[in-house]
């Protein structure tokens, strides 16, 4: 049963996605209205304000010391998959051409690839670790492959990658004359290894990302692409006939957020704080031991060998407890996974974990009972 976020009857607890209810702060919007009083709210260049992408600009090379680089590598676009989009459009040339992704991962990069017409070649990361699979991404990379996507930390794992894993990837992409497509939407969300690109040279990486998830605020729908000149150049005449540009009101909350950026991220520590909880409140429970959060906004947890009958465990969450998760399968990963969002209400959430608890129980009994 797929049901849409905004019509759920109102006893559902829906887990399944990443989204922020909570409004805009009401600083931002004070600033907004003195903004557009005084800039108007008429198109912008189709690369975005010069203002937003400077602060960009500045924050990439003094928070992660990127090198080289000017408002003429940066593209404002609409979400982060908006600018990865773009940006795949630019290097793919035949359908022969080939992009990289590592399972489980976020669902839309499938629909970006088959969108620039190129081939998807999945690899698969393994349990409990999901650390990168160095050795199926050499066997994968071949004449046709023009990237890898990476995502950080990794959706719906929370998994990161280490000082080795970025070293080889690097290596790997100049070697090769390839991109890695880093999606990092997660990258201020807590992780084992704080993130930082492959390195501080961007001729072999596309960095997208977005407002959405760092600052809570998805409606405003506000991405950003950094990359080599020659790249934005073509994304830019791709986006010319789509968007042409990012709504006006939108970057000008961009700028005044990364006026003042720390003001506005309060919500990662709690969610921190609630990965924590739940970590704990799944180890309570005999049949979810080894569950943890890892990092990112997401827990991506395994059914318990006990329940044989997977399907009849997610029809009786949803039918029965009334709880909406995630299957792994959403992610190209096996169902015997679940992902499950810690962007819901708190008590909420602790309430839905509860009832992924107890249906185990009941699904067992059920069977029993059947028997």
């Amino acid at each position: 049963m797929s049901l849409d976020v905004n019509i759920l009857p109102s006893d559902y607890i829906d887990l399944s996605i990443g989204d922020f209810r909570s409004g805009i702060n009401k600083r931002i919007i004070d600033k907004l209205v003195k903004r557009v009083e005084n800039a108007g709210n008429g198109y912008t260049p189709g690369l975005g304000l010069p203002k937003l992408r400077e602060k960009i600009v500045s924050y990439y090379s003094e928070t992660h010391g990127i090198k080289d680089i000017d408002i003429n590598n940066i593209q404002i676009t609409v979400s982060c998959l908006h600018g990865a989009f773009l940006s795949l459009k630019s290097l793919i040339n035949t359908k022969s051409d080939e992009i990289i992704v590592v399972a489980p991962f976020f669902p839309s990069y499938l629909n970006l690839i088959a969108g620039v017409g190129a081939t998807p070649v999945i690899v698969k990361s393994e349990a409990p670790t999901f650390a990168l699979p160095i050795e199926q991404i050499k066997k994968a990379v071949n004449a046709n492959t023009k990237a890898i996507i990476i995502n950080y930390p990794n959706n719906p794992t929370g998994a990161s990658l280490s000082q080795t894993d970025r070293e080889f990837l690097n290596n790997l992409c100049e070697e090769k004359n390839i991109f890695v497509i880093d999606d990092h939407v997660y990258s201020d969300y807590p992780s084992k290894y704080q993130y930082q690109p492959i390195s501080t040279d961007i001729s072999h990486q596309i960095l997208v990302s977005s407002f959405s998830k760092s600052f809570a605020i998805p409606g405003i729908r506000l991405g950003y692409v950094i990359a080599p000149a020659n790249i934005i150049e073509r994304d830019g005449f791709y986006n010319e006939g789509i968007t042409f540009s990012a709504p006006t009101i939108s970057q000008f909350i961009g700028e005044i957020i990364l006026e003042e950026p720390e003001k506005y991220t309060h919500h990662i520590a709690e969610i921190k704080q609630t990965g924590a909880e739940l970590t704990r409140l799944f180890a309570s429970s005999k049949y979810f031991p080894s569950s943890s959060y890892m990092g990112g906004l997401y827990m991506f947890i395994e059914v318990p060998e006990a329940i044989k009958d997977i399907d009849l465990y997610y029809k009786l969450l949803e039918e029965h407890f009334h709880v909406i998760v995630a299957k792994g399968s959403d992610f190209q990963y096996s169902d015997r996974y679940f992902r499950i969002s810690l962007s819901t209400e708190k008590k909420v959430l602790l309430k839905g974990v509860q009832k992924i608890i107890d249906c185990v129980d009941y699904t067992l009994n059920y069977n029993k009972q059947k028997a």
